[in-house]
């Protein structure tokens, strides 16, 4: 079935045509809200998706900003039968060594799928494929409703989804993947419609692997009623990096278990105003300051420089943890690892790998985070249902 829908994607990297032969073999066939440039046109930026980061990008030699599902099997139909190399994209944000490998390709910029509907009756939200993160929050609460998120309010909400999709509520509901029901997903044989009821297989692929089977212009996702009112008690620690050890000892004491309307974020960073490194904790907590003071009393017990504690939506928490992240055209280049257990030792020594590193680098403006959340949620869901493989980690480096 998959080899049936896949076989005449191209996605190799191979030069277009002309830049007027493009126009021509895509223009007659797009309805008139589509848009089309190639990169030597003024109005180039305006329809190629936005890139998050100048490092080791994709390339394009022109792009189309599809009005419509119709435009997208247009689209795909004509790069096929003409080896036309495309990536589907929305705000760039995927960070990966083998983007830089696509080369003077076609660009099919999904910003005008941005619908959002929530159903408050049946606990569903249907979105369109080019809806971030951000672009949910106010009609989810709107409705009383929430969903597992990723951090960040530029990102993708599919583009995350398919990859996994991780978050501050992951403890509460699972993986953002967990959450979907069905898409509407343009393959290389046209449009389908993708569940657990219909074309099976590629469901089960699209999630946790979906990027390389199609372009999915809708989604449909079961949506929960909100926590505590929507409010989430946000509280921020500061240490100076001689607390580093008893910082890493709480975290490992949550290797086993943490609750799951918690999160725990400890990064190492570091102050270029005053020269120094630190350590900040972040600890959200999906529910009132008296449920999460016990919490809020283990990290304070260290002795933190400063402490501030915050009640804010669950929108506006992930607006404080977008801050910087967001941030267009800058080397962004993200490493990422998954922890079974926390070596505290092996923490250690790689602050003290770090301090000299940001001290000899002056403009590195990166840090070193970990983020803990509950994972009780994700594993209830069978091994073998989804392509996604990494259930069993507990923190995210």
């Amino acid at each position: 079935m998959l080899r049936h829908l896949l076989h005449t994607f191209a996605l190799g990297s191979v030069a277009l045509a002309t830049d007027a032969n493009i126009k021509a073999l895509f223009g007659p066939y797009l309805s008139p809200g589509s848009e089309i440039a190639t990169s030597s046109d003024p109005g180039f930026v305006d329809v190629v998706s936005p890139r998050w980061t100048t490092w080791e990008t994709p390339t394009f030699q022109a792009a189309i900003k599809p009005a419509n599902e119709a435009d997208v099997q247009k689209i795909v139909e004509i790069a096929g039968k003409n080896n036309i190399p495309f990536l589907a994209t929305l705000n760039g944000h995927g960070n990966n060594l083998k983007y830089a490998k696509f080369q003077n390709g076609l660009n099919i910029n999904l910003a005008n799928f941005n619908s959002v509907r929530v159903d408050a009756a049946s606990n569903r939200m249907i979105v369109g494929g080019g809806v971030t993160f951000g672009d949910i929050s106010d009609p989810l609460a709107a409705a009383g409703k929430e969903i597992q998120t990723g951090n960040a309010v530029c990102v993708g909400l599919i583009g995350a989804t398919i990859g996994g999709g991780i978050g501050t509520m992951q403890g509460l509901h699972g993986l953002v993947l967990d959450a979907l029901e069905s898409v509407r997903i343009v393959t290389a044989t046209g449009l389908v419609v993708a569940s657990k009821s219909e074309n099976p297989d590629l469901f089960w692929a699209i999630r946790g692997a979906g990027a390389n089977f199609g372009v999915i212009t809708s989604a449909t996702y079961i949506v929960h009623d909100e926590t505590n009112s929507g409010r989430v008690t946000l509280a921020d620690f500061v240490f100076p990096v001689a607390s580093n050890r008893s910082i890493w000892e709480l975290l490992k004491s949550y290797d086993d278990h943490i609750p799951a309307p918690m999160a725990l974020i400890p990064s190492i960073q570091y102050n270029r105003t005053i020269n120094e490194t630190y350590i900040n904790v972040g600890l959200a907590y999906y529910g009132s300051q008296s449920e999460a003071q016990p919490y809020i009393d283990q990290v304070n017990a260290l002795h933190p420089g400063s402490t501030t504690i915050q009640n804010v939506t669950t929108g506006e928490l992930h607006e404080i943890f977008s801050e910087g992240v967001c941030d267009r055209g800058n080397r962004h280049n993200v490493y990422s690892l998954g922890l079974r257990t926390t070596d505290s030792a092996a923490l250690e020594e790689t602050l003290s790998d770090l301090i000299p590193f940001f001290e000899a680098h002056p403009d590195y403006r990166g840090n070193f985070a970990i983020q803990r959340y509950g994972n009780a949620a994700m594993l209830r869901i069978p091994d073998d249902e989804t392509a996604y493989p990494w259930r069993d980690i507990s923190a995210y480096l």
